[in-house]
């Protein structure tokens, strides 16, 4: 595995064609408050990434491992106007433009576990982190941040906590890092562009041929309470449906986690 970092130029070049400023540091806290402060500071949309991140993090705050110039931690800033009610398909739509990519790119059945997970073969492969700001009346700038375990041993992926796997396990060689930073950026860029507030039914069908636990038996973590029922998919507002005992029952992201039976 290489240590090099990623080819500036070539995604620089890319990134300013679909009009967004290049924020590129060798090292950061976080690409999130990287995007976050700069559009705070120039107003503008960005894209932020880095080599390794100090402060990285997933959902509710847990720590990203991120070893230097072996993976991908980028944020896409993008200003929209989405209503908060429809802002949590933004992970969806997220998730399936990286799954989108990575099989392009890769080859490989990349899908994606409600509602920021990235797997392969039941494993982590990356993560979505989204956070937003308000930008006037019914507009908000979003910062979507993702990152992609791409050359990381399987000693460091012993380390996590949960079943993770890398790029560079599942191909076994090298890869090209800006080649795939690239295209993950481009997917996103567009599908964020593209996505229509009223097409929910249609990502709702779209979401079905990337869930990883598509019909499958799942536990719902909430709290301290655990869930079991059937994974029946999410609903116009990306909350995941869940048919138990007691009929289909609604989670948002920012509640639950979603697991396996058993894992």
């Amino acid at each position: 595995m290489t240590d090099e970092p990623i080819n500036q130029a070539q995604v620089k070049a890319a990134v300013e064609v679909q009009g967004f400023d290049w924020l590129y540091r060798e090292e950061t806290g976080s690409t999130n408050a990287d995007a976050l402060q700069h559009h705070a500071d120039h107003g503008r949309d960005v894209v932020a990434f880095t080599e390794a991140q100090s402060a990285g993090r997933g959902r509710r705050g847990r720590q990203w491992l991120s070893p230097f110039a072996r993976n991908i931690y980028c944020t896409v800033g993008i200003s929209r106007e989405i209503p908060a009610a429809r802002q949590g398909l933004l992970s969806i739509v997220t998730g399936i433009a990286l799954c989108r990519a990575l099989r392009t790119q890769t080859g490989l059945a990349v899908k994606l576990k409600w509602p920021n997970d990235l797997l392969l073969a039941d494993a982590k492969l990356g993560g979505i982190l989204i956070e937003s700001r308000t930008g006037g009346v019914g507009r908000f700038f979003f910062a979507i941040g993702f990152g992609l375990n791409l050359q990381m041993s399987a000693a460091e992926l012993a380390t996590l906590d949960r079943p993770a796997t890398s790029l560079c396990q599942a191909l076994g060689d090298d890869l090209d890092r800006s080649k795939l930073l690239v295209a993950s950026i481009e997917a996103v860029i567009a599908a964020i562009r593209s996505f229509e507030i009223d097409a929910a039914a249609a990502l709702i069908g779209e979401f079905s041929d990337f869930d990883a636990y598509h019909q499958r038996s799942v536990e719902v973590v909430s709290g301290e309470q655990r869930i079991n029922g059937i994974n029946r998919g999410i609903d116009e507002q990306g909350q995941l449906r869940l048919q138990t005992a007691r009929g289909i029952e609604l989670y948002s992201a920012a509640e639950i986690s979603l697991r396996a039976p058993g894992a």
